[in-house]
């Protein structure tokens, strides 16, 4: 079967419309997630600190979305989508049969895993099944799919955790799944197998050390922030320096193999994890430092806005993810409204009621998250040509997902500094501890303790915002960068679809019989 730049064959149009579906499974699970509870004693929507339950899983969906791209590369688009579907859902039902908050954890990390690869690949195909002229459209669906699923997934994940059992946030992927597959399967063109000789050479190709390596950087370096920014480890202590050390050489030694493997003498039949060559593209390059910064800003406003509209505010869970709506819902220009969005949001005061302005102020930063991360998808498409869209969509991916754990971390790092600052005199050392462990514990308190825990949170949020701002400000300036004087045109993308169709998509299908 050929694909070319021309309209979609039925058959493409049922794939298209069958993995946004995959986006916002995996989208939606990455949003319910921020909101979910866990066994009986730890409640993950009630922990100060970002428990392994939800930690875990970011790391591992985080740390997998440019390995999931260059595997995909080898064995086959739907090979690997089909692995990263199975994944997910073995462990997703994994997940909400575990007997034990060790087990969730385990579960969940390989559940992020599976995730990482449903989002990565679902980026990665629909661009190369779609004829260049229709990206545009295709790159507003996906925004729209990536809205739905941040939508449903802080209010359903409220609506779980106070009306059934934490379970059923995971147990519900299967049926999802299935749903999903199905149609999916259907619809993925028939043909013969790419020969064995092929898929052999993969693993002389795959870069196993590259990939271990960046693992091991973004892993480490999000783990150090997030231990001792929660107060588990101090910043001197023997495992935070380690951590941190390991995650800097990891880093160092990652760009030295990757130049190596480029540019040096070396003879193997490796191909980096994540070519230079492709980074050092102008639009390319920026791009994914600007996906960096867009998820910091995204990630601490979905898990602490909720969070404050709790202790502040007096709100259930359910409510809590109903009043995230306008920022959500918004997420279908650019970086500058980011920073007018979080820099307003800074301005929140400390009232009990919520003030109806801050809703105003979600809509403001949601355009400016949903415009930004929707621009940077189509700008890499275009740039890149179609061997590195993979690789290219799995980085602005990871840097995404990156941006965000490290934002959340420090974000955790400011919280339980005004904690220490502002209530040591109010509350004993074992309050104290108590509330690091669970908000739950703030009820226990008297009325005035109540207010001043309230105001310390009202004033963090400030310190977040005001954060975010400034991180938006950077970013601002990178997106600058990105402008070309004569960037690639659709049309060009075009002709190169019509030329390389066979050659190129063929082999990345993984089904279809190469010419």
């Amino acid at each position: 079967m050929t694909l070319s730049s021309e309209t979609p064959s039925r058959d493409l149009a049922k794939l298209q419309s069958t993995l946004p579906r995959k986006i916002e499974q995996g989208e939606r699970q990455e949003e319910t997630q921020k909101h979910d509870g866990g066994p009986p004693s730890v409640k993950v929507n009630e922990g100060i600190n970002v428990t392994w339950v939800v930690l875990g899983y970011l790391l591992s969906y985080m740390g997998f979305s440019i390995i999931f791209a260059r595997v995909s590369d080898a064995i086959g688009r739907k090979s690997a989508i089909l692995i990263a579907w199975f994944i997910f859902c073995v462990f997703s039902l994994a997940s909400g049969l575990a007997n034990s908050l060790g087990q969730l954890i385990v579960f969940r990390i390989i559940q992020g895993v599976g995730g990482s690869g449903m989002y990565s690949m679902t980026m990665i195909v629909i661009p190369q099944v779609t004829p260049a002229r229709h990206w545009g459209a295709v790159s507003g669906l996906m925004g729209a799919v990536f809205a739905c699923s941040s939508i449903t997934g802080p209010v359903l994940g409220g609506v779980i955790t106070q009306k059934s059992t934490w379970r059923w946030i995971y147990l519900y992927n299967a049926p999802a799944a299935a749903v999903i597959i199905i149609p999916f399967l259907l619809a993925w063109p028939k043909s013969k197998r790419q020969q064995n000789h092929k898929r052999t050479l993969f693993f002389f190709e795959l870069d196993i050390p590259g990939a271990i390596l960046l693992l091991a950087a973004s892993a480490l370096l999000v783990f150090a922030l997030q231990q001792a920014g929660g107060n588990r480890y101090s910043w001197n202590s023997p495992t935070i320096i380690s951590t941190l050390v390991i995650s800097g050489i990891s880093w160092c030694i990652l760009v030295a193999w990757i130049v190596w493997l480029e540019y040096g003498n070396s003879k193997m039949a490796m191909k980096a994890i994540f070519p230079v060559s492709i980074a050092m593209k102008r639009p390319v390059g920026l791009a994914i430092l600007s996906a960096f910064l867009a998820g910091f800003p995204f990630f601490v406003v979905v898990i602490n806005l909720p969070t404050r509209f709790q202790i502040v505010n007096g709100d259930g869970p359910i409510l809590s993810g109903v009043h995230l709506l306008p920022l959500l819902a918004s997420s279908a220009f650019g970086t500058s409204i980011m920073c007018i969005g979080t820099g307003l949001l800074s301005t929140i005061s400390s009232s009990r009621e919520i003030e109806s302005r801050q809703y105003a102020f979600q809509v403001i930063l949601g355009l400016g998250i949903g415009i930004c991360m929707s621009s940077i998808t189509l700008m890499v498409v275009l740039a890149c040509n179609f061997d590195e869209v993979a690789s290219a969509q799995g980085a602005i991916n990871q840097g995404r997902v990156l941006g965000g754990s490290i934002g959340l971390a420090i974000a955790t790092i400011l919280l339980n500094h005004l904690i220490s600052k502002d209530l040591q005199t109010i509350l004993s050392p074992i309050q104290l501890e108590n509330i690091q462990k669970s908000l739950s514990t703030i009820s226990t308190l008297d009325l005035t303790q109540q207010i001043a825990v309230a105001d310390t949170f009202a004033k963090s949020f400030q310190a977040q915002m005001r954060m975010c701002l400034y991180v938006n400000i950077v970013g601002l300036f990178v997106a600058i960068g990105t402008w070309e004087r004569h960037p690639v045109e659709v049309s060009f993308r075009t002709e190169e679809q019509r030329k390389l169709a066979e050659a190129h998509v063929a082999r990345a299908l993984g089904d279809i019989e190469e010419v």
